[in-house]
């Protein structure tokens, strides 16, 4: 239980570092909101942005110690506490003074409507709430998640080890946008793993603000406050709160921009504004390629507008060129970094077209089938939503599902009346998802579109008051169960965390149970030197406290097997590489992921040719998957 409280603690001095960092820009640009929860939610989202900045700074220059990051992070939460007590007198101040406050966003000029009753507040708030509890019990367990180990954690843990961004030539990730890794990488500087589990966690909960932020100069605050709830109870949403990933950090940050965008219209204050959104649109841009398909879709309403409304048409473009200067300012370092390591700003994509420096690998074309399971027919941009709520396995995993409330509500868009803003926010949507459709037909990526849709479903909501009792009574018992079913989820997904949320299992023992890199890992950490260097089957490497390698990418780039006559000669060229170990794997069922076989091909024609004693098994076992496929994993010395 120490372990656990240790790593909230943790969590908890990074959320009050940040808000130290962003607390002062949200001043300087005078934005400041009279209501708390815009004051966090901007000031967080600033001051994460500012603090990824800053740690990529410190790695371009080889500064990334960790104690010196635990140095800087005192200070820093030390800063974010007296901005804390600086807000809380200043508030007591106003409330003490007969001041009238301005309101912090307009109410949306439609036709006034009854706010949603205490009840239902009260119910979507509980579930909500025990999501956020179920989810927080998975947060809490050591990760499991495939890409956490080869990519989001292992790619900080390499660099902490290295003090400085390196540049890792058989790892395809290590250029891409790393914003949020370097969250995860201050986590791990100051604890551990899952207290960057826990960011991605508390993501998910600015995330449910941020909607409301955005909702609010749509439907006005009372009923924007549902939108959190609604957020909160989309299954994709709750199971990524689960695990360090990057897409709930991307949809806050979309989110925010939008809500940003979105103020500049209705504030004084508008260009201010358009500098806020530019400064999530960077953070947006540092987190995946992804936004830059949101921005796109932004761009088209950017342009609808200013044409239908001559008046504003000079400050909308002025501001849009504004926050695009600050956003590539933000982002600009990883696309840079990546053209310069890959000869292409946004490796691998269009690496057929642009010919990086990485020519000689062969690269997988950017438009391909196997990205596309939707196919290319026109009538699948309609249909494909039925498509991906009822079978999302097929699309990225039942674990990355939007859930059936959206397409169960999608009919009563027929039967509501116009409310102001809310069909140019459908029309955002809407091009994101044309692109969605033509680029990248992963289920996972329409993340950015959660708070969006649940404005609309608000407004459905709002709007069933004036459908017949009976009718009314049957769709809200539909929505009602939907989303009990969403929370129930919530909290069965996390059931056999519980025991090592709590204390009463080990972090080792759960990682024997769960993770099957986990016994490896711990028999090459017990055995070997911080110095090994491992060539790995299985892309799992966070585990292991030496340096590994992934032999798909490193054949692709060496082609080492065709320099190995002998069978004799295997080991000996993998020393002369330095290489140390191997760790080999292969599927034993029928089900399950699949390990190209050209490495323990290799090592057993080695051993058949009597070479056994230049490698030496140093562990040989067999790992049962959560779907019944079994794994079998052998971790080699080369001698």
């Amino acid at each position: 239980m120490l372990q656990q409280t240790v790593s909230i603690l943790s969590f908890a001095a990074i959320g009050l570092s940040a808000f130290g960092l962003g607390r002062p820009v949200l001043r300087a640009l005078r934005l400041d909101a009279d209501d708390a929860l815009s004051i966090c939610v901007w000031s967080l989202g600033i001051g994460l942005v500012v603090s990824a900045t800053l740690l990529a700074g410190m790695g371009l220059v080889g500064l990334l110690y960790a104690p010196l990051i635990g140095v800087l992070s005192a200070l820093a939460g030390f800063w974010g506490l007296g901005e804390l007590l600086n807000d809380y007198v200043s508030r007591c101040e106003r409330n003490l003074a007969p001041v009238v406050r301005r309101p912090s966003a307009p109410e949306p000029p439609s036709a006034p409507f009854a706010p949603p009753p205490r009840w239902l507040l009260a119910a979507l708030y509980t579930m909500a709430g025990l999501a956020c509890l179920g989810s927080l019990v998975g947060a809490l367990a050591p990760t499991t998640d495939g890409d956490a180990l080869c990519y989001h954690l292992e790619l900080p843990k390499a660099f902490l080890a290295s003090h400085r961004l390196e540049f890792l030539p058989d790892s395809e990730n290590s250029t891409f946008p790393l914003l949020v890794e370097m969250w995860y990488l201050w986590a791990l500087a100051i604890d551990g793993g899952v207290a960057a589990q826990l960011i991605h966690w508390g993501m998910g909960v600015l995330l449910a603000m941020a909607a409301i932020v955005l909702a609010t100069p749509i439907v006005g605050r009372p009923w924007a406050r549902v939108a959190g709830p609604v957020v909160l109870l989309v299954p994709a949403v709750s199971n990524q709160m689960t695990a360090p990933l990057n897409d709930v950090a991307l949809a806050f940050y979309c989110t925010l921009t939008l809500a940003a965008w979105w103020r500049s219209g209705v504030d004084l204050e508008s260009r201010r504004w358009f500098i806020l959104s530019g400064l999530c649109a960077g953070g947006a841009l540092g987190t995946k390629y992804l936004a830059i398909l949101f921005f796109a879709a932004v761009s088209v309403a950017i342009a609808w507008t200013a044409w239908r409304h001559g008046d504003r048409r000079r400050l909308l473009l002025t501001g849009a060129a504004a926050a695009m200067i600050v956003a590539v300012s933000v982002s600009g370092l990883w696309y840079v970094r990546a053209a310069w390591h890959r000869g292409n700003p946004v490796y691998p994509f269009f690496s057929e077209a642009l010919h990086g420096r990485t020519a000689a690998v062969q690269q997988k074309p950017t438009f391909r089938d196997s990205k596309l399971p939707l196919g290319r027919r026109p009538i699948s941009v309609l249909t494909g939503t039925w498509k991906i709520t009822m079978h999302p396995e097929r699309y990225g995993g039942r674990g990355h599902q939007l859930g059936p409330l959206f397409l169960a509500l999608a009919p009563g868009l027929l039967l509501v009346r116009r409310l102001r803003g809310l069909g140019l926010l459908m029309a955002i949507a809407g091009v994101y998802w044309v692109l969605w459709f033509l680029l990248r037909q992963n289920v996972r990526f329409l993340l950015p579109l959660v708070p969006m849709l649940s404005v609309v479903a608000l407004w459905i909501l709002i709007e069933m008051h004036r459908l017949p009792l009976a009718t009314r009574r049957i769709a809200a018992a539909a929505v009602a169960v939907v989303l009990l079913a969403s929370c129930g989820a919530a909290l069965a997904r996390c059931r056999d965390c519980l025991g090592v949320a709590c204390g009463l299992e080990s972090r080792s023992e759960f990682l024997t149970r769960k993770e099957p890199t986990w016994l490896a890992a711990n028999a090459s950490n017990q055995l070997s030197s911080g110095d090994d260097h491992i060539l790995s089957q299985d892309q799992r490497a966070f585990y292991f406290n030496c340096r590994v390698t992934r032999e798909n990418l490193y054949r692709l780039r060496t082609r080492y097997q065709w320099e190995i006559g002998d069978p004799l000669d295997f080991s000996r060229e993998l020393r002369r590489a330095g290489f140390t170990h191997l760790l080999l794997a292969e599927n034993r069922g029928t089900s399950g992921v699949t390990y190209d076989p050209t490495l323990s091909r290799l090592a057993e024609a080695q051993w058949a040719a009597g070479g056994g004693d230049s490698l030496v098994k140093i562990a040989d076992y067999e790992f049962t998957d959560a779907d019944g496929a079994i794994r079998r994993y052998r971790l080699v010395m080369l001698q």
